[in-house]
């Protein structure tokens, strides 16, 4: 019996109960389909690479990295209050589309939902990163253009799709 005690303890001593319970039920909401986890993979890549690029983009105004702290043009505060709403916002998202496919009897149009709503904040953030290299000094106007046109595609589409179904 000790030693099955001692067995237990050494399993569950690293183990933070809590957490692992909150992260198997944010995963349980989030990705009930393998789709919706690469999907939001892409996303939350794609959030990072907005907050690398947004300080490139300040950098780059301001004369350098450090310059840019000097002048207060960087700071942390306020990149994580944006950042901070936008990851709430895009977890409240993903519930909602993971929830999709707990709700809706047909399978395939929860995962159209849910296709259509990551593709719509891929390219949000596509075109935020692009903004933020055109900042710096790139030269991706063009490929701004191109995300901009296919993101208006998709919303067009997608009403059309809600005024067949109505």
């Amino acid at each position: 019996m000790d030693q099955l005690i001692d067995y237990l303890h050494r399993a569950m001593g690293g183990v933070k109960p809590l957490v692992a319970v909150l992260l198997g039920g944010i995963n349980y909401l989030l990705f009930p389909d393998s789709a919706f986890q690469t999907s939001a993979y892409a996303v939350g890549t794609c959030m990072l690479l907005d907050i690398i690029t947004k300080y490139v983009a300040l950098s780059a105004k301001s004369g350098g990295y450090l310059q840019a702290v000097r002048d207060c043009s960087i700071r942390s505060s306020a990149l994580w209050q944006g950042t901070r709403i936008k990851l709430y916002s895009y977890l409240i998202v993903g519930i909602l589309v993971g929830l999709s496919y707990r709700v809706v009897q047909l399978e395939q149009v929860s995962v159209f939902f849910g296709t259509v709503v990551y593709s719509v904040l891929f390219l949000r953030e596509t075109q935020s990163i692009l903004e933020n290299l055109v900042d710096a000094g790139a030269d991706l106007g063009w490929l701004l253009m191109w995300a901009r046109k296919k993101e208006k595609q998709i919303l067009e589409s997608e009403e059309e799709t809600e005024e067949n179904d109505a």
